[in-house]
């Protein structure tokens, strides 16, 4: 169903794709020798989705905006990477080398520096200062998830800061800064930032529910910034990508009661 809903942007998700594995292949092996890298279905494509269907809105998708739609997706798998990582007393550590501290440490760091590469070969250097304030506040939401791993889910105020600062911070950039790629006005680039902010939030309570607080509302605030953007096939996916998200969140409330 996702994939169908994406079908009109499928061939440039199938050129993101081409650039991460490209990247994935390095001297010493394939990165997944080092590192689990397997996102899921729904991560594997949504970021990379959300910059290519903003800057579509206002423009052809270019080879900057495929760059940037792989750049975004470096960096929501270099965290990933990261948030794996084993913290257990290392004495327990399986065979599993991807398991352990120091490789998927090392592959998280290189998926990093990919994303500052990949931006100068496209020459779109002028978005490493809100990619870089990006990266900071999904860390900061890091440690403030670890500060808070036994009580914060019971904290709806902190637990919504935690998942905007780790998560909605990224797909906030990935539509903000892919329509503004293409020329969106100010105003509109506004609305697509909080579009992904209201939307990564969403998709954080999806994955992992919280007491107090439903991914469905916040879809809600997603359609509404989204019922201001210009209408047009753009929309028209958005609209659909809300709607399949709203059947998840619908079945994990049943699930619930």
């Amino acid at each position: 169903m996702l994939s169908r809903i994406l079908s009109p942007i499928q061939n440039e998700l199938f050129q993101v794709e081409g650039i991460l594995e490209k990247s994935f292949q390095i001297k010493t092996g394939h990165l997944s020798s080092f590192a689990h890298l397997q996102a899921g279905t729904v991560n594997a494509v949504i970021r990379p989705a959300l910059v290519l269907l903003s800057a579509g809105m206002y423009g052809p998708l270019t080879s900057p905006v495929i760059a940037l739609a792989a750049v975004v997706q470096f960096i929501y798998l270099a965290a990933m990477i990261h948030g794996r990582i084993n913290e257990e007393d290392p004495r327990h550590a399986t065979a599993d080398r991807r398991d352990g501290y120091q490789f998927p440490v090392l592959v998280g760091d290189y998926l990093y520096g990919r994303f500052f590469t990949s931006l100068c070969d496209a020459g779109i250097v002028r978005y490493l200062e809100p990619l870089s304030e990006t990266i900071c506040r999904m860390n900061e939401g890091s440690i403030l998830r670890l500060k808070n791993s036994v009580s914060g889910k019971n904290n709806p105020g902190l637990w919504l800061k935690i998942i905007r600062l780790e998560t909605a911070s990224l797909t906030a950039a990935a539509c903000s800064l892919g329509c503004r790629l293409t020329g969106a006005p100010p105003e509109e680039a506004e609305i697509w930032n909080r579009f992904g902010r209201h939307f990564g939030t969403a998709l954080a309570l999806l994955e992992d529910q919280a007491p107090g607080l439903n991914g469905g509302d916040y879809l809600a605030l997603a359609a509404e910034e989204l019922s201001l953007l210009p209408p047009g096939e753009t929309q028209n996916i958005c609209k659909l990508l809300l709607n399949y998200f709203q059947d998840e969140a619908a079945a994990l409330s049943r699930q619930v009661v």
